[in-house]
This record gives C-alpha cells, structure tokens and sequence, in this order.
C-alpha cells in the first residue's frame, strides 16, 4: 500500500499550510497565557508601610509585596525615629508629651510613605506598650488620629515575626534568632519536629541601661539618663550581670547554639544599627571584636560615643558580650531584619 499516493504534493504545486495552524494556536494561546499570568500577577502587587512601634524607637518599611506568595519586592522607603516611650512612663502611664510626640512621628512617617504611592498601613506595638496601663487608649488615639491600626503583641507574637522574617529572607539551614528591644529580648529556634523554641527575656537595651545606673553605678535612673561614662573598674560587675540573665536562655536553644551548623542571627536595631556601627561590621561580627571595641569605649562620655543612641550604646556592648560569653557564641550573624520585615508579609495584618 503506498499511502504517498493520498498525500498533498508541493511538486503538485499545492503547498500546505495547515500544519501551521496548531503552531500558530499555540502561540496565540501561550500569549494570551502570558497576558492573563502577568495581569493575575500584578493583582498581587501591594504597596504597604508596615510600623514598629518600640519601647525608644518607632520604625517604618514600606515595600512592595506579593500578597499572594505574601514575600517582599521591591523596597520603597525605611525611616527609624527615636522615642523613648519606655522611659516616659510615669506611673506606668505614657506621658502626655510622649503621646503627642509619638502621634506626630507616626503621622509624619505615614505621609513620607503616601508620597511613594503607599495606601495600605499596619503596624505592631511592643514591649513598652504590654507595660502601659493606658496603651489601649493610647493606640485607639493613634488610630483616630493617623488611620493606622498599631495591634499590640504578645511576646511570643513578637519573636515569631522576626523568626517568620528571616526564614522568608534565609529558608535553609538551622538558626537561632536573637532580637534585643528597649524592654524584652526574644530568641527563637524551630527544632526538627516543627516546634518553636522561644526565650522570652526582660533584660533589653533600655532595662539593662537602668540596672547598671542603678545596680552597678548607683545612680537614681529618673534623674540620670545616661551611665556613662561607665569606667573599667565596673566592667567585670556588668559583665557579670549580663551573664546572670542569659543563663534563664532555655536548654534547648543553648543545646542547638552548641551545633556547628546553627547559625546565630542578629536582628532588630541593637545588632544592625548600634552594634554594627560601633563594630563598623557589615556581614557578621566575633566575640573578640565586640570586646575590644567594648574596651576602647568603656570611659567615653556620651558626647566622645556621639548619636541619639549615645546613652545605651556602651551598655548594648556589654549585654551582648555577657550573653555571648554565657551561651558560648563566637560569632553573630548580621540580618537587617526587625518587625516591620515580618508585618509586611503576614496575611493576618491586611486583611
């Protein structure tokens, strides 16, 4: 049987075209697959300001973010304001002064962002505002006057956001995260069956500031802001405080720091902004470099260390060297990572 004889000939001169067809329906489908993926993506697209309220400090992060696969894009604007709302709590009240200066702050904040084309605020509150007895009344200001809705969290709530931020920026590898705020600390490390392991810590940057003004230096904290110049001579007292407060650090977490896999990673503005600067560290900084920068400013006044941050810096230097000594850490690892990093992709905030 010669099925050649059935076929279309181009010798006949009847060339054909319709092989081409199913071609040519396949790239009009695979185009108007390519608009309907792109349209669908760009429905995804949000533009958000995410805020963090701290106990001395108010954080903003606006980004782009894929709501749908809920990452971070494409950066737009960062602002970091001082505003010791911790230590103006007469009471266990926040001062009027400390709320108008905080609604002003936050307000300014949130038109920068609206400038970029931001229309989507959230935000959280922390430690200071667990604290307050009129917080509530405060945040419902906030929100009456600013539109921005500050939900205030647990500190459970806290350490997951930062742990959930850096898994999403480092998804492999074993690590323990370490966040030190003005009023708590929070360590997070998820073991092999999925569970958190948390540390929940009230020694932090401004209350370790307190506890050396008071304890160590013997100085009344609501007439002197400041420790420093701290002197040599109390270093070792410090030092040992610190230690004190790392040891209530759970096994767990200290077990998994002892692996050599796990990687200890630094977030939140005492690792990024007052540790790297006065380490002038990019990636990552040692145990050894903490000491002697710790050594070198030891007997500077606040005007030698220089910033808003001048009052806790030198005391940051030490709390993190006490703990590192105490739990046997060698190295941090640096993630400019901190709250707002986990707001921003947390459905929860934007619904």
């Amino acid at each position: 049987m010669h099925y050649g004889k059935h076929q279309p000939s181009l010798a006949a001169g009847r060339p054909v075209f319709y092989p081409l067809i199913p071609i040519l329906l396949l790239a009009v489908w695979i185009g108007g697959c390519a608009t309907w993926i792109g349209s669908e993506r760009a429905a995804c697209i949000e533009s958000r300001a995410a805020f963090d309220i701290g106990s001395a400090t108010l954080k903003m992060k606006a980004a782009e973010v894929d709501r749908c696969a809920n990452i971070p894009l494409n950066p737009l604007l960062r602002k970091d304001v001082k505003v010791a709302f911790s230590e103006n709590t007469p009471n266990r009240s926040f001062s009027p002064e400390i709320q108008r200066l905080g609604i002003a702050e936050l307000q300014k904040l949130k038109s920068d962002a609206e400038a970029r084309g931001v229309s989507k605020f959230a935000g959280v509150a922390t430690a200071a505002f667990r604290e307050a007895i009129n917080a509530p009344a405060f945040l419902a200001e906030v929100k009456r006057q600013t539109g921005v809705d500050i939900r205030l969290i647990s500190q459970d709530e806290e350490a997951l956001l930062g742990y959930k931020a850096v898994r999403a920026a480092m998804p492999a590898g074993p690590v323990v995260t370490w966040d030190i705020g003005g009023n708590s600390m929070q360590m997070v490390y998820q073991d092999r069956s999925g569970r958190y392991r948390l540390y929940r810590g009230r020694t932090a940057s401004v209350t370790f500031k307190r506890l050396v003004l008071e304890d160590i230096l013997h100085k009344e904290a609501c007439r002197s802001s400041s420790p420093n110049p701290i002197g040599a001579k109390n270093l070792a007292r410090a030092l040992a405080a610190a230690r004190s407060a790392a040891g209530d650090v759970p096994a767990a977490i200290q077990n998994a720091l002892k692996q050599s896999d796990t990687n200890m990673i630094g977030i939140g503005g005492v690792h990024n902004a007052s540790l790297r600067h006065q380490l002038q560290a990019e990636d990552a900084y040692t145990r050894d470099e903490l000491a002697a920068a710790l050594q070198k400013r030891i007997d500077w006044s606040d005007s030698q260390i220089g910033g808003a941050y001048a009052d806790t810096d030198v005391t940051n230097l030490i709390l993190v060297l006490g703990f590192m000594q105490a739990l046997e850490i060698d190295r941090v690892i640096l993630k400019d990572i901190n709250l707002t990093d986990g707001v921003l992709i947390e459905p929860s905030f934007w619904q």
